[in-house]
């Protein structure tokens, strides 16, 4: 299956884009997505440990199936001064 991945802030200056789209197996979850970024990634690997994760605009748990055309946004943890 096919699923869109949005990244921000941090992560996404680590890995120099804003989206894109990646190839899953049926019934994967956001942590099956977190394991294969953490590989293709491994400069943001730490990072993805402490993101928040939005699948179709709303908040989910790593346990969450995805499916077909979902999008998943990384909402990595921001400081602020």
């Amino acid at each position: 299956m096919r699923i869109k991945v949005l990244y921000f802030s941090s992560i996404k200056d680590k890995i120099g884009m804003s989206s894109e789209n990646i190839e899953m197996a049926e019934n994967s979850t956001v942590y099956d997505l977190i394991k294969l970024l953490s590989e293709k990634y491994p400069q943001i690997k730490d990072s993805l440990k402490n993101s928040m994760f939005a699948v179709n605009e709303e908040y989910a748990s790593t346990e969450q199936e995805l499916k077909e055309g979902d999008t998943v946004a990384i909402i990595p943890p921001v400081s602020g001064g």
